[in-house]
This record gives structure tokens, C-alpha cells and sequence, in this order.
């Protein structure tokens, strides 16, 4: 079962943050997860360009698709993993869109979906 219970701040040497429930349904939950997965296990992004397309290194994007929904590290480099994995599947040049379904087996169109819903949140 998944924790989405609300906005959860605590003052830690990491910060914890959950998901609002109403900001993304359990279809959307599900997709974030199968595209961070796609962005740390698939062969879409090679190592020497990685942190500069997603702005934090692989290691990092691992660390929040393990932890997904639950935020465990800083806002900027969270949200940094999470709209980097989606937007850097659909933009980046990677020719590997029969692998893309494998992972994200909702396709494109959902992640674009998902990917518009994070930035009219301000995101």
C-alpha cells in the first residue's frame, strides 16, 4: 500500500516528503516509478552525458526511484530526477522506443500527460 497522505516536512539531516494523494493518481504513481527505473536500469542515457542532461548523477536518480513516492533528499535535486526522468525519455535522442515500452509499458503519451501535470504544479 502506498503512503500518500499529505505534505510531511521534517527538520532531519534529510528531508521527508510524501506525495500529496490528490496531485497524482496511483496510474501516475505507478508511471513516475517505471520511468525512474527506465532512467537508472535502460540504456537510454550514456554515463559521461548523465548529470548533464538530469543535473544529478545517476547514483542520485537511483536513490529517489528506490524511494518513490517518498521524498528523502532536497527538493531541487528530487524534482530534478523525477522531470528529468520523463522529460529526458521523451526528448533525448535515445532510438530506443521499443525498450522505452518494456519499461513504461503506458507509453509516451502518459508520460507526456504526467510530465504536463508536474509543471502546471510548479514543478
Amino acid at each position: 500500500m502506498l503512503e500518500i497522505l499529505g505534505w510531511s516536512n521534517r527538520l532531519e539531516r534529510e528531508v521527508t516528503v510524501i506525495i500529496p494523494l490528490e496531485f497524482l493518481s496511483l496510474s501516475e504513481v505507478a508511471l513516475v516509478k517505471h520511468s525512474l527505473r527506465a532512467a537508472v536500469e535502460g540504456k537510454f542515457f550514456p554515463e559521461w552525458e548523465f548529470e548533464t542532461l538530469f543535473g544529478v548523477d545517476r547514483e542520485t536518480v537511483r536513490k529517489v526511484y528506490l524511494s518513490w513516492p517518498r521524498q528523502t533528499i532536497e527538493d531541487e535535486v528530487f524534482w530534478s530526477a523525477v522531470i528529468g526522468s520523463m522529460n529526458n525519455l521523451l526528448g533525448y535522442p535515445h532510438g530506443r522506443e521499443e525498450e522505452l515500452t518494456l519499461y513504461v509499458p503506458e507509453g509516451r503519451t502518459a508520460i507526456l500527460e504526467t510530465l504536463h501535470r508536474f509543471t502546471k504544479q510548479g514543478r
